[in-house]
């Protein structure tokens, strides 16, 4: 359920590589990632039953930072073409 999330941003960093962003470039993009304005960014929805429902609850610390490190290392591993 959440590869389709994630593989949005192992192609992200494909396409930053194909489009010559350097790899400093590449650590300020996975910066932001990690960053408490991108986890903000984000839409928290689920759908159940043909019904979208949101949730506005923080993310609990620990949990963020997993998030955020697996968002990093997927866009990462794009960059650099691994799969």
């Amino acid at each position: 359920m959440l590869i389709p999330f994630f593989q949005q941003f192992w192609d992200m960093g494909a396409k930053d590589k194909a489009a010559g962003i350097s790899p400093e470039e590449a650590k300020q993009r996975i910066k932001y990632y990690q960053s408490v304005e991108f986890l903000n960014s984000l839409k928290k929805t689920s759908l159940f039953a043909g019904r979208e429902y949101a949730d506005n609850d923080p993310i609990p610390a620990k949990e963020a930072k997993l998030f955020t490190d697996t968002i990093s290392k997927v866009y990462f591993d794009g960059y650099e073409g691994k799969k």
